[in-house]
């Protein structure tokens, strides 16, 4: 296999819980990407990103994306967390260079890009997603997002490190998702929630092919990715 700029683990709950698959790569390499299509048709490496609005159904293109998007250089983003006329404050991923020009990351509560850029003004990468808070999810007696078992993504980080993560062939809660993950020592206060449900996907080679992680399906169509920057593998 050639050099990869990333390793594969996988990790499960003791005593038979959940699992989960996890890219784990340099935090200067987690890089938004925004597709508008199935992953399987692009040569990236990684998991599905933010929330996004599919009016036309999961067969077709979204109609809107609804999480912060962006990467410093590309010529495409989305600047907001929900719609640019009802904005929502959201956990946000940020990297950034420090005054020792490292790669750094960092989260904060914001409803659009210029927020971030404000705080952030080296911001290298932005990716809007979610917390673990109920009130987050929605209100009244049963929020489905929240309180219904799903497959989940996560985006995780360290000091050093981004972590892409999907459960594997077990589907989660929010309350339980932040709960299982503490226990393979993933810290959830250095975690967004990205979409999940059907849209949880990784795309990952491992033995010089491409493999698939998250829900059994990986054909539906998501606004943006979570990616490995700076490598391609074409099927």
């Amino acid at each position: 296999m050639a050099n990869l700029p990333y390793t594969l683990e996988f990790k499960q709950v003791t005593g038979g819980g959940t699992k989960f698959a996890i890219i784990k790569t340099e935090l200067s390499r987690v890089k938004p990407e925004i597709i508008n299509t199935q992953m399987q048709q692009k040569p990236h490496i990684g998991v599905n990103g933010g929330f996004f609005s599919a009016d036309n159904g999961y067969d077709k293109p979204p109609t809107a994306l609804k999480s912060i998007s962006y990467w410093k250089g590309d010529s495409s983003s989305y600047s907001y967390n929900g719609t640019s006329s009802s904005q929502l404050s959201r956990k946000t991923f940020v990297s950034y260079k420090d005054s020792n020009n490292q790669t750094k990351a960092a989260y904060m509560y914001a409803k659009n890009l210029n927020e971030v850029l404000a705080n952030y003004p080296t911001a290298q990468a932005v990716i809007g997603g979610n917390d673990y808070n109920r009130e987050s999810w929605g209100s009244g007696l049963l929020v489905q997002a929240y309180d219904l078992a799903a497959w989940r993504t996560v985006l995780a980080w360290d000091n050093t490190y981004g972590y892409l993560i999907v459960t594997n062939g077990t589907s989660v809660t929010v309350p339980n998702l932040k709960v299982t993950l503490e226990s393979v020592g993933i810290n959830p206060v250095n975690s967004i929630v990205l979409d999940g449900s059907g849209s949880t996907a990784m795309r990952v080679v491992q033995d010089d092919a491409i493999r698939w992680y998250g829900s059994p399906t990986h054909d539906r169509y998501i606004g943006n990715m979570v990616r490995v920057h700076g490598i391609d593998w074409f099927s």
